[in-house]
């Protein structure tokens, strides 16, 4: 949860830097995708280099990294350390994912997906926190006062090495004779890009889409931070309900009804379109958990460089369509460029329509003749 807290400042912080250095919208979204393309490419990697060697130190040391980028980016002097400190953050988050992964995938198989739910949840959760935390820091104290959270990343970091030495050494996942579904992973990972583009735009860009629509700072961050906290409870429900009924038709319905809802949102004003962003943010998140359990079930030898790859993808993705956003908003509006990129959402609730039908069926692609 700390991790993504700080992952997720930045989207508080980005109308005020937007101002600041007199950005577009382009060179906002550049912000956001210099931290998703840093954590991204790494990610896939420090994963597989995680499953050889088992190199545990990458939790703590990219939480660290992470907390010490994203607290000093309230005191950048100009836009080029900015990036500079966006991108330090994004590698830190690169390092932290694959171990925390991988950790969670020893849990048993029997409930992996509500497992999967709430380790997710607890990252929405920080990601939720986020706007809210940038916010009130930057109202009471201005933007230096990103430097308050710099001791509690830290210490945060040093309990996770204390735990780490004081527990007995986690058992080795046990090796599977089932090699990775290649087809499957790369159906997940074409979903996982579609879905992406719809939520990193939301979570990079609502703030700034409240705020020109007349809303306070403070006001902004906190309903933006609505949809990000019921996704919470999104992720948690998502993951425990594929258990039971499969994860294909959780990622269907998740898509294709976030998807609606989130247009709902854009059509309506006052406190119906509030409920309708909180209504789309649940629905929307709960196919993440489900996603990225189904990918660990097609490679379960694989499971950090697997994890790693989904999210190192989806965050990428997700950077670079920041970028297209801005580009579009500038252009266009920053709704109209909400009703484009909501669309991607839908065509990942297409696709998953070939995901195969049952939960443990891991094997197979649906094919249409």
């Amino acid at each position: 949860m700390v991790n993504d807290m700080f992952s997720n400042l930045l989207s508080g912080l980005l109308p005020i830097f937007t101002v600041l250095f007199d950005l577009s919208y382009v060179l906002a979204g550049l912000v956001a995708m210099v931290f998703s393309v840093t954590s991204s490419l790494l990610q896939p990697l420090l994963g597989r280099w995680f499953d050889r060697t088992q190199t545990t130190w990458l939790l703590e040391g990219g939480l660290a990294l992470n907390c010490f980028g994203m607290s000093l980016v309230g005191i950048s002097p100009n836009y080029v350390v900015l990036l500079f400190l966006v991108g330090t953050a994004g590698i830190g988050t690169a390092a932290f994912h694959p171990p925390a992964f991988s950790t969670v995938a020893r849990s048993s198989s029997a409930s992996r997906g509500g497992s999967m739910g709430v380790f997710l949840s607890g990252g929405n959760a920080g990601f939720f926190l986020g706007p809210i935390v940038a916010g009130l820091l930057v109202s009471a104290f201005g933007l230096q006062g990103t430097l308050l959270l710099l001791p509690i990343g830290m210490l945060t970091a040093l309990l996770l090495l204390r735990v780490r030495f004081s527990e007995r050494p986690e058992p080795s996942l046990t090796k599977s004779t089932q090699p990775p579904n290649r087809r499957l992973l790369g159906l997940l990972a074409t979903i996982t890009a579609l879905r992406s583009i719809t939520i990193q735009v939301g979570v990079t860009f609502l703030p700034l889409y409240l705020v020109a629509k007349g809303e306070s700072l403070l006001v902004a961050t906190g309903v933006a931070s609505i949809w990000l906290g019921v996704g919470v409870l999104g992720q948690i429900a998502g993951g425990h309900l594929s258990d039971r009924i499969g994860r294909r038709p959780v990622i269907v319905f998740s898509l294709f009804v976030g998807a609606a809802i989130f247009y709902g949102f854009l059509m309506t004003t006052g406190l119906i379109s509030i409920i309708l962003l909180a209504l789309s943010g649940g629905v929307l998140f709960a196919s993440w958990s489900v996603i990225v359990t189904m990918a660990s079930e097609a490679a379960p030898d694989n499971v950090g460089a697997v994890s790693g790859f989904m999210l190192g993808f989806s965050i990428g993705v997700g950077g670079l369509a920041a970028l297209g956003f801005g580009g579009t908003a500038d252009m266009l509006g920053l709704q109209t460029a909400f009703y484009i990129f909501g669309a991607f959402a839908i065509g990942g609730g297409m696709l998953s329509l070939f995901l195969p039908k049952d939960t443990g069926d891991v094997g197979s692609v649906m094919v249409v003749k």
